[in-house]
């Protein structure tokens, strides 16, 4: 990684003006409407009984380009996983709007030349025509084979861990569908070619595309809303997840939600192959 690039690197401000077919093809992209019968998801897919957005879906709005893709960051960007997500909501997320972003890089933490580097940005959204904040993002991404090039900055505490495990509050399964990964990429315009293409898949390590981990993390919002906040997406104020490892389109995603004193707490499993692949997993409500 050419770290002074990166250092150094400015994004101008991002405009996107979405709509109710957007956050429709968002709530689909969650598997929202598999029960056609399921009236607590029909507002979000269906504009007669809505428009409903979900939270979730402020973390498709105004990102980049895959910036880490230019020859001149020196990045391996076909080794890079999403490492953790948060958002924080200043008020509910409108099922339509103009929105611009802010994006910049905070931090970059070095783990070494063998345990790659982390970099650490912020996304704030804001209303376009007032000014208003509407949100703020912050993510990692694990950059594997970039260790050794020296950080920068102070990396944000993003996820905490759990706590000592009991038998979850309440559960959900979704079965994700063999074309997850295609259809989340369309809706959520995140077009890194690891969810789509095998080649690239396998020169990052896996025998297959892999699921987008805010995919995932999507699956965890959707279980809220059943469980938690039924047709009331304006309860979520905030969400934060650790992408613990891949989840791969066609698996059952079985999430688990604890109740916290002063929030919920959740973790994912990918069912068929015992895998952890969101931990650390915690939602605010206003």
């Amino acid at each position: 990684m050419n770290l002074d690039y990166v250092r150094n690197l400015t994004f101008a401000p991002i405009v996107q003006r979405y709509d109710i077919r957007d956050s429709a093809l968002y709530a689909l992209a969650l598997g929202m409407g598999q029960d056609p019968l399921d009236e607590d998801e029909l507002p979000y897919i269906y504009e007669r009984r809505g428009p409903l957005a979900v939270p979730s879906q402020c973390v498709t709005l105004c990102w980049p380009p895959f910036w880490h893709k230019a020859p001149e960051t020196g990045i391996a960007w076909r080794r890079i996983l999403h490492g953790e997500q948060s958002f924080s909501l200043v008020r509910p997320l409108p099922a339509e709007g103009e929105v611009r972003a802010e994006h910049r890089i905070l931090a970059v933490d070095d783990k070494g030349a063998e345990l790659g580097a982390v970099v650490h940005t912020a996304h704030d959204i804001f209303d376009d025509a007032t000014g208003e904040p509407l949100a703020n993002l912050r993510s990692t991404e694990f950059l594997r084979d970039d260790g050794g090039c020296g950080g920068f900055g102070t990396p944000e505490k993003l996820t905490y861990p759990m706590e000592t495990v009991s038998e979850p509050t309440e559960i959900c399964d979704f079965r994700t569908s063999p074309q997850a990964a295609l259809l989340y990429r369309q809706a959520s315009r995140d077009y890194m070619p690891i969810h789509a293409d095998p080649d690239v898949a396998r020169e990052a390590g896996f025998d297959r595309p892999i699921s987008h981990g805010l995919n995932t993390f999507g699956l965890a919002c959707r279980a809220v809303l059943k469980r938690f906040a039924s047709r009331r997406p304006g309860a979520i104020a905030s969400m934060a997840a650790r992408f613990s490892a891949p989840a791969f389109p066609g698996d059952t995603i079985r999430i688990e939600m604890f109740k916290a004193a002063d929030r919920l707490r959740f973790r994912a499993l990918a069912l068929e192959r015992s895998v952890l692949v969101l931990d650390r997993g915690s939602v605010g409500f206003f």
